[in-house]
């Protein structure tokens, strides 16, 4: 059974600030570095915001020297969280480097083609692209450089809906404080729900990019325990969020958000 309804509401994003962790309050971001790990050498610099991604392609010719395409205006293809976004590819020609100054009327633009992203999960995707009739296809997914370290003391909340508990749906809002210890890709998060109830979520972190998931279970000091889960976690010198979900069986189930700004 869930450990705590609270109709008492603390609004997630009263704590954290929008600019402290995700630029973009559309949907997933998919504002990252994508590479295709089995291939190093190319990739592809995605900025999103709202329903627009402008994505840069660095490549290579026939001549085997670099190439540069943009797709400055990928649309969504449909409302919020759409996982495909369609736009014109096109290359760009323009000053020397060394030029004392840059003129912007000297670059030159011409359209080689169409792209198109689709992602089947936050951390993975398909870019397909044409140049001058040269049709690719390639799985994409983040590229890792540095995790994040989550540990630190956190004043936040958790939000979200319960289900399949033999009580119908319900909606909650909870004030927590968060105690995050990591170690590598160990990690536990220690919520404080109130002086008699709180909560440890264990498991292993993984980094996709900018992007972090855990994986693990939860454990209340009223007895309750699941299998929990978290994707989408983004950690800023601010603050953390993240979606979690937790299974406690029998088709009882509760998701929401969790995160806090840092103390």
């Amino acid at each position: 059974m869930r450990r705590i309804l609270n109709a008492a509401a603390l609004v997630l994003a009263m704590l954290v600030p929008s600019h402290a962790l995700a630029a973009n309050t559309w949907g997933t971001d998919f504002s990252d570095l994508w590479w295709n790990p089995n291939e190093s050498g190319w990739g592809a610099n995605v900025a999103h915001q709202g329903e627009i991604i402008f994505m840069t392609v660095f490549v290579y010719g026939a001549d085997n020297r670099v190439r540069w395409y943009v797709a400055p205006a990928m649309a969504s293809q449909g409302g919020v969280n759409s996982s495909t976004f369609v736009g014109t590819l096109h290359e760009t020609a323009g000053p020397y480097l060394g030029d004392a100054t840059f003129n912007p009327q000297a670059v030159g633009i011409r359209t080689v083609g169409n792209a198109t992203l689709q992602f089947g999960a936050v951390e993975a995707g398909v870019l397909s692209y044409s140049v001058d009739g040269a049709q690719v296809n390639k799985a994409i997914e983040r590229q890792t450089f540095r995790a994040n370290d989550l540990s630190g003391t956190y004043f936040g909340a958790e939000v979200g809906t319960v289900a399949g508990c033999g009580t119908g749906s319900a909606g909650f809002e909870n004030k927590t404080e968060l105690s995050v210890s990591q170690n590598g890709n160990a990690i536990s998060i220690l919520t404080t729900l109130s002086p008699t109830l709180s909560c440890t979520y264990t498991g292993t972190y993984a980094q996709s990019g900018r992007m972090g998931q855990i994986q693990g279970s939860m454990n209340c000091t009223n007895g309750s325990q699941g299998a929990f889960a978290a994707a989408e976690v983004e950690a800023g010198h601010l603050g953390f969020l993240a979606r979690y979900t937790v299974n406690y069986g029998s088709g009882c189930i509760e998701t929401g958000r969790m995160g806090g700004m840092r103390r």
